[in-house]
């Protein structure tokens, strides 16, 4: 079997993975925060995922918005049918799956799209498909359209430089599967680092925690031949440049404020820098950002001052199965471990715990009064640990029948992974 094409892996599947950050309610809740106005996902829209590989993003969006249209693209067919068999087992008729290339979709799409997505693929690529990607974004985003672009970047992933080119160099004189360069790659780095060979790169710990993934995932992401990490500064310009749409933040909302999410010693370096691009990447920096999730958007939109704060109060939140109902909380941040106090949080939590509430709620608890910032940042940090999410307005329409059908196939394959349609999403 063919093991590349165009330098990419195609001889084994990209494993289920999910992330919440690429579904449409939480992506119109971040942009909303942020202070611009967002497609109304209550009503029809539209959502393209570039790179879908199995589907699952994908799937769980369309079960959870049936009032939107996804489709997804992919030009591994073998990926491309394993999302096809997903969505006839479970019955979806609000989506497709289309196996092409970027360039063959760019030149024989003709719809329009209230969201593209893409996630895993643009820092693993051929410059040719990151500009086939953009002219996507460039041609199908219509106004107001959020375009949600993963990569990894510098400086966090530098490290992992000298570790992708040891795989890559052992696949190139390997003949057999991408499966096994990754085995013979993983044994001929153990046997280095027990001797000494990574002594000077202060992150081999995160990196011999990476190989814990399974080799599937550990192929796709270390095997290409175009694997290349970016800044971001060059991103957002070659973003610009191609689709004219605007960065507006994180898909991460705890990196949208720097409070939570940049060491105090350089909060005031970073407020005091007048140019966009240099912030941005003293931002990187501080953070050691390894990977960035960024939302750009089309013609945006920002709300008067009094429709941005009703917009905000009007987002209802719920504590999701595995957050505490009381007590201090102890966050993980990349720059270490946030503690939110007992009396400011637990009220907040054995409330929510009792009832669903709205922004404008959570604000007259008297942990928040006249503290609205602090009512944010307290909000992200659970959204961010998977402890709170918003609440979805589709929730009422979506078909349980659908919900059980997607929850048997992935027990069916032992994947950890169920709908949470209240929230538009899956834990």
């Amino acid at each position: 079997m063919k093991k590349r094409d165009s330098g990419y892996v195609i001889d084994t599947s990209y494993p289920v993975f999910f992330y919440k950050e690429m579904q449409p309610l939480w992506l119109k809740s971040v942009v909303n925060f942020l202070g611009f106005k967002t497609p109304n996902i209550e009503k029809n829209f539209s959502y393209l995922e570039l790179a879908c590989a199995t589907g699952i993003n994908l799937i769980v969006c369309a079960i959870n918005n049936p009032n939107g249209y996804f489709v997804g693209i992919d030009f591994n067919k073998e990926h491309i049918d394993k999302a096809k068999k997903y969505a006839n087992l479970i019955g979806l008729k609000n989506i497709e799956f289309i196996h092409s290339d970027f360039a063959t979709f760019l030149a024989i799409n003709d719809k329009k799209f209230d969201f593209i997505v893409n996630h895993g693929t643009f820092s693993w690529i051929t410059p040719i498909h990151q500009k086939n990607i953009l002219d996507i974004v460039s041609k199908s985003l219509n106004d107001l359209g959020i375009f949600y672009l993963h990569y990894m970047c510098y400086p966090g992933s530098g490290s992992l430089l000298p570790i992708q080119k040891l795989l890559n160099l052992v696949d190139q004189h390997n003949s057999n599967s991408s499966i096994d360069s990754i085995e013979i790659g993983k044994k001929l780095f153990f046997d280095l680092n027990e001797s000494g060979a990574f002594v000077n790169n202060h992150k081999i710990d995160s990196i011999i925690k990476t190989f814990e993934n399974n080799n599937s995932y550990l192929a796709h992401e270390f095997l290409t031949d175009y694997w290349k990490p970016l800044y971001s500064v060059d991103v957002h310009n070659m973003v610009f440049q191609t689709t004219k749409t605007t960065y507006l933040g994180s898909a991460n909302p705890c990196e949208n404020i720097d409070n939570i999410s940049i060491p105090s010693k350089m909060q005031d370096i970073i407020k005091n820098t007048k140019s966009p691009a240099l912030k941005e990447y003293l931002k990187d920096l501080a953070r050691d950002t390894k990977q960035r999730v960024d939302i750009f958007q089309k013609n945006p939109q920002m709300f008067q001052n009094e429709e941005h704060i009703s917009t905000i109060n009007q987002i209802r939140f719920k504590l999701l199965p595995n957050s505490p109902k009381s007590g201090d909380v102890n966050f993980k941040t990349p720059i270490g471990d946030i503690k939110a106090p007992k009396e400011i949080i637990s009220p907040m939590l054995e409330s929510l715990a009792k009832k669903d509430m709205s922004f404008e709620e959570l604000l007259n608890l008297n942990s928040f009064k006249n503290n609205p910032i602090l009512l944010i940042e307290t909000i992200f940090l659970l959204m961010n640990s998977n402890f709170l999410h918003p609440i979805s307005n589709n929730a009422k329409f979506v078909d349980l029948n659908l919900v059980k059908k997607f929850n048997d196939e992935m027990g069916k394959y032992s994947i950890k992974l169920k709908l949470f349609s209240d929230c538009g999403t899956a834990i």
